[in-house]
């Protein structure tokens, strides 16, 4: 793909007026993913019309408002109702679970920096039946969601599965509709699908790996249908199923629902989203065997009646999708999402350097190197190394995309077969502040703080904590305050503060004319450094525990302050997905949580400071404290240095464990320090440390054993007159803990 693809995105005109279906559907209870298997009847909690020859029942739909009735495609049937029971709360109900799952819950939501809704902090509504085990769960809970008209769309994640109980979690796209139709005739035509289908046992537990297909089917304007797997539709295709579509008997519980029946036996239950002369059907589907195993799924079904242009998908998308075990395969439960970017038949996403090459009106999946041409709505992807199945997407409303597909590049052994959803992202408007910025790492500019993006998802705190208590000392007439200015000069190039140009109450970080720095010339070699990524947006790539000690500092601080940084490159030209290849494979960027789990950029804080959305990383603090005991910053030392000691540190044979230690306690905290210097001393010097690909020498690793004088000087009183580093850390976190 061509790396100045300019972030244009030609959307079909034709795509806002084609209907869709979209089944949250589920195969049989046994059988295989590309084919239909009865219904054994409906559940328990759940009665509706199993008999396609009941009389017909009026559809009573929903007419717009704050109700969205749909779908979790791990099998249940939900609703959510915004701004209930406040504005800027939530509350969503399970209507209808296959795994245990009961009541309602409520949450306050908002818009992210990336136009997504988030809702957090759930919490049980009181007296509507919610599990107990559920209730326990709340806290790791996670729903982002999207509105497109009338359609809600989003992923559920870290739901504890109760019918199992064994401590399995679900993940699954959201799909609710709050716009119904009175008249399955207006539905009528050919529709592409795709399908994504999993099977469980009696209690619960998923057994094998999901399975996917894909097909056409034939809604006609009285409910008969009929459904062709593997290819086109035909009216003589070889593996066909006929049914009905017709009102489901439970309008009050289901408003506006229909029962899908195929091959005579009752499939699921369907919601409708009707907008704008499109229609999208979402259906809560379930199917079940004798021995009480049951499968459970998608399907997404659009129009087929236009083909799409080539050019339909084009433009920058974030796409979500069950994050799998890196080393297992299988689902975690949680999200995974990431920037997709689309042109010249292409997909690239950010952490998968294979491209996608895409065919429009086509079809492809399983192993199959060859895509099934002829097939509208649908835009086949393979791998453009192998010309293997990589996804299959289908276009639905104006910005949201539903796609099957495997789970990971080419050659991953654990490879499995998702499903999920993507956003168009809006075109954003280019940033000039720091367009000016060279291509190559030479030229020093001077930026605002609140313009840089995080390029690592966690700082340690503690090294924070210990610079803000020392900006606040003034005890017994202490210039330790004054060392705030002192650190800005310092990372501005210069050399310090002259401490007798600093005066309380008048200097400020935000007006650099309020304190003056010693030396004339700056030093660009230790200054920090940023990138200009696409569409001119700043990402810092060092620097994020010296400008959040600044965005936090009492003198001044926040997102005014501005300091000069080296601009190590301008990828402003560039689309999401090759900015975010390239800071990977520049090792400029750090997607790993304190817990060493893998992240995608999409997860990363949008801000420095504290208290905007950087975690805390108890390793890399540690690693602050061992400077100069166990290592020596290097001259043009790598970004991230303390990050891939720390990865070091906790591998095997070393297995350096911080929960051993009480992290507040002075003498555990230096024990701690202590064991780590020592192993950092003792490293063979071409250890390669942690996934940086350079030895402990070229890391700083000093290699004579540390002095416990000057370690014990760590825990210096605060009411000394050079109080240590770990004291102030600890002081200021205890002065944290009462407020």
């Amino acid at each position: 793909m061509n790396k100045n693809f300019q972030w244009t995105r030609a959307r079909a005109a034709g795509l806002a007026g084609l209907a869709a279906l979209s089944l949250a559907a589920c195969g049989g209870g046994g059988g295989g993913g590309s084919s239909f298997v009865p219904f054994s009847g409906p559940a328990a909690a759940n009665p509706g019309n199993n008999n396609t020859d009941t009389p017909a029942v009026a559809l009573q739909p929903l007419a717009g408002g704050a109700q969205y009735s749909g779908t979790a495609s791990f099998g249940d049937t939900v609703s959510i109702t915004l701004d209930q029971p406040a504005a800027g709360k939530l509350t969503l109900r399970f209507v209808d679970s296959r795994f245990g799952l009961a009541g309602a819950l409520t949450a306050s939501y908002a818009t992210q920096p990336d136009g997504s809704l988030l809702a957090g902090n759930f919490a049980v509504l009181a007296g509507s039946g919610v599990p107990d085990a559920l209730a326990a769960a709340l806290p790791k809970l996670a729903l982002r969601f999207q509105l497109d008209g009338s359609l809600l769309s989003g992923s559920l994640a870290q739901v504890p599965n109760l019918k199992a109980a064994d401590g399995s979690v679900l993940q699954g796209e959201i799909a609710a509709s709050n716009q119904g139709v009175a008249d399955v005739a207006t539905l009528a035509g050919v529709y592409s699908f795709i399908k994504l289908t999993a099977g469980y046992n009696a209690k619960g537990v998923q057994q094998g790996a999901p399975a996917s297909a894909f097909g056409q089917l034939n809604l006609k304007a009285d409910g008969t249908v009929r459904a062709c797997l593997g290819g086109a539709y035909a009216d003589n295709c070889a593996d066909a199923h006929t049914g009905k579509l017709a009102a489901e008997a439970d309008q009050k519980t289901y408003p506006g629902a229909l029962a899908l029946t195929l091959d005579g036996q009752r499939i699921g239950r369907v919601m409708v989203n009707a907008q704008s002369g499109a229609a999208t059907l979402l259906a809560d589907e379930f199917s079940t065997a004798a021995d009480g195993s049951f499968r459970t799924g998608t399907w997404v079904l659009q129009n087929a009646a236009l083909a799409l242009p080539a050019t339909a998908l084009d433009g920058e998308w974030l796409c979500s999708q069950p994050e799998l075990g890196a080393t297992t395969g299988t689902a975690t439960g949680r999200t995974q999402r990431n920037f997709v970017s689309v042109g010249a038949s292409l997909l690239q996403t950010d952490t998968i350097d294979t491209d996608v090459a895409l065919s429009a009106n086509a079809a492809i999946g399983g192993a199959a190197t060859s895509a099934t041409a002829g097939v509208n709505g649908l835009v086949a992807g393979q791998w453009a190394d192998t010309r293997k199945a990589a996804r299959l997407l289908l276009p639905v409303g104006k910005q949201t995309a539903y796609f099957i597909g495997t789970g990971a590049s080419t050659g991953a052994a654990a490879a499995s077969n998702i499903s999920g959803v993507c956003r168009a992202l809006p075109v954003q408007p280019v940033l000039t502040t720091y367009a000016a910025a060279p291509a190559k790492d030479t030229a020093v500019m001077t930026i605002r703080i609140g313009d840089a993006h995080p390029t690592q998802p966690a700082i340690g705190y503690d090294q924070v904590y210990y610079k803000q208590a020392r900006y606040r000392n003034t005890a017994n007439g202490s210039t330790e305050w004054k060392k705030e200015f002192g650190d800005y000069c310092e990372a501005a190039g210069l050399t310090d503060s002259k401490n007798g140009s600093v005066i309380a109450g008048t200097s400020k970080l935000t007006d650099p004319s309020t304190f003056t720095c010693s030396g004339k010339t700056v030093d660009a070699t230790v200054l920090k450094s940023a990138v200009v990524g696409p569409r001119g947006v700043l990402y810092l790539t060092d620097g994020h525990h010296t400008l959040t000690s600044f965005w936090d500092a009492p003198d001044g601080g926040g997102a005014e302050v501005k300091v000069p940084v080296v601009m190590k490159g301008n990828f402003m030209d560039q689309n999401n997905a090759t900015f975010w290849r390239g800071m990977r494979a520049r090792k400029t960027t750090w997607l790993k949580l304190p817990d060493g789990r893998a992240i995608t950029p999409a997860d990363l804080p949008q801000q420095l400071g504290l208290n905007n959305g950087l975690q805390d990383d108890p390793y890399r603090a540690l690693l602050y404290f061992t400077r100069d005991l166990g290592y020596a910053q290097p001259a043009n030392s790598t970004e991230f240095l303390e990050f891939y000691w720390s990865e070091w540190l906790k591998a095997a044979p070393q297995n350096v464990d911080l929960s051993a230690y009480t992290l507040t306690d002075a003498a555990s905290y230096l024990q701690a320090i202590g064991t780590a210097s020592g192993l950092m001393n003792r490293a063979d010097p071409n250890t390669i440390i942690g996934s940086s690909g350079l030895t402990a020498t070229l890391m700083g690793q000093l290699t004579k054993a540390y002095d416990p004088v000057a370690l014990a000087a760590l825990n210096t009183g605060v009411d000394q007159p050079k109080p240590g580093k770990l004291a102030y850390a600890l002081s200021y976190r205890a002065s944290l803990a009462k407020k």
